[in-house]
């Protein structure tokens, strides 16, 4: 029963960028984590753990915040991507359609063939290596390049107000999978354009052979040299195509009839009527050449646009304490059972027993404690003892250590540790406790809690949660 029930949720928790502007505009309010409906989110959540859990979790508490029918900055957003997408779409296509025509020499009434390849072809590919250089290089050029998000982040409050853009400055200035995931949704505009252009480029072209008579050509002082160069050219570009439409490529003769020729002080083309020599190669150059890479990149844009979404973990110190005060309404776990066997890890040797942890283990942490290892005492054989144990702990690992103790840079090492021994999938909890004049678990002080917190969350690890003894769930 609960498979069906899941996969439905986990489907629904597909992220998109217009529910990722909702969700950081949302979460950002002073209110917080306000969630009426604990049972659908013991629904959501059930049965799932780490950064899975907090994506299905997350987009049901957003889901819950849309009910109360205010307009949403994501719609605000989508739709203003919507109408500059379209301007773009537009603009391009009646550019290129503008850059054709205005290549056609109107005196000659024919278009020079190494100009047209030259604006169609070669400016185009020009740009595209470049903007690959640029991106291999994006780190060395982000600094100089941080004009770009700030001038869409004026764009963003002209459309939405500037009261309507924390999301933006707060998903620029944290980085991540959600500014990545804007990064190439920008990315897939330009190259949607790209295409737009090449489009616009073929149909000044078919329009030009269409409604006039128009011819081809190229001149040159040293047309020998000249004919030679513009048919390498021709063999070059035409290679993605010629062994399925040999047709389509003009041969040495056809180039070198092109030539525009002087003769006894007047002037003599041939022949006249080459468009049926040139422009199905033309044609064929700006597809494969201008139009096929851009949408290739487009299509790339959109999976690595998708991959980012999907990889949203909500790690972030905000989203760590929504996360908390969103778990705080449950009344009931999401484990139907607790989890047997878990590995705890006694940092430094706190001396509290297992028996006086294991209600609290059970009840608050849904995990039933197995083996128990002290680690950071300077015992070598109970050290490799633990690093086995950890390679085996499929059911998680409790780091248990005092309010007080916490020395970032060792609990930073142990946690790496068991990440590497153990992988990237098993749970981790960090349970924090003192330790009162009896040996027995204590409350820990409210300053100790908020230290512990930043800590955690500043290990951005989505299957890593703190808990704190006597903290018991509402």
């Amino acid at each position: 029963m609960w498979g069906a029930v899941g996969s439905v949720w986990v489907l629904k928790a597909r992220w998109t960028l217009r529910d990722l502007v909702d969700f950081e505009a949302l979460a950002g309010r002073e209110e917080g984590g306000v969630f009426s409906d604990e049972e659908g989110l013991r629904d959501a959540v059930k049965g799932l753990e780490g950064a899975e859990a907090r994506r299905v979790g997350m987009r049901a508490w957003l889901d819950g915040q849309r009910k109360q029918g205010e307009e949403m900055p994501g719609e605000v957003w989508a739709g203003g991507r919507f109408l500059v997408g379209a301007v773009v779409l537009v603009a391009m296509f009646l550019l290129g359609i503008g850059v054709m025509t205005g290549l056609l020499d109107r005196e000659r009434m024919a278009f020079n063939i190494p100009m047209v390849l030259g604006v169609t072809v070669g400016l185009q590919l020009l740009i595209l290596v470049a903007a690959g250089v640029a991106f291999l290089l994006r780190e060395n050029f982000s600094k100089g390049l941080g004009f770009v998000p700030k001038f869409l982040g004026w764009l963003v409050a002209k459309a939405g107000g500037a009261g309507k853009m924390e999301w933006w400055r707060t998903l620029r200035l944290e980085g991540g999978k959600g500014w990545e995931a804007l990064g190439w949704n920008l990315v897939r505009l330009t190259q949607a354009g790209a295409v737009m252009f090449s489009v616009g480029l073929m149909a000044g072209l078919l329009g030009c052979i269409w409604f006039m008579e128009v011819g081809f050509y190229w001149e040159s002082t040293t047309p020998d040299w000249m004919a030679a160069r513009l048919h390498d050219v021709v063999r070059f570009l035409s290679a993605p195509w010629s062994w399925v439409f040999p047709g389509w490529v003009p041969d040495f003769g056809e180039v070198d009839r092109t030539m525009w020729r002087w003769t006894n002080d007047s002037i003599h083309f041939t022949p006249m009527k080459t468009a049926e020599i040139w422009y199905p190669f033309l044609f064929a150059s700006i597809f494969f050449w201008g139009l096929l890479p851009r949408l290739l990149l487009w299509t790339y844009a959109g999976f690595r646009e998708s991959r980012a979404l999907a990889g949203l973990d909500f790690q972030a110190k905000r989203h760590r304490e929504l996360w908390r005060e969103l778990m705080g309404t449950r009344r009931v776990d999401v484990s139907e059972a607790p989890v047997d066997g878990v590995l705890v890890l006694d940092v430094g040797g706190t001396g509290l027993k297992q028996e006086d942890l294991r209600g609290f283990m059970l009840r608050r942490l849904r995990v039933n404690p197995g083996e128990w290892h002290e680690v950071g005492v300077w015992d070598e054989k109970g050290e490799e003892d633990a690093r086995r144990s950890i390679r085996n702990a499929p059911a998680g690992v409790v780091f248990l250590a005092e309010g007080w103790a916490l020395s970032p840079p060792r609990m930073k090492a142990l946690h790496g540790q068991v990440r590497r021994l153990a992988g990237a999938d098993v749970m981790v909890h960090f349970l924090v406790a003192n330790v009162d004049g009896e040996g027995k678990p204590a409350v820990v002080k409210a300053e100790e809690k908020a230290i512990w917190r930043d800590f955690v969350d500043g290990l951005a690890d989505a299957g890593a949660e703190v808990y704190f003894y006597g903290e018991e769930e509402l």
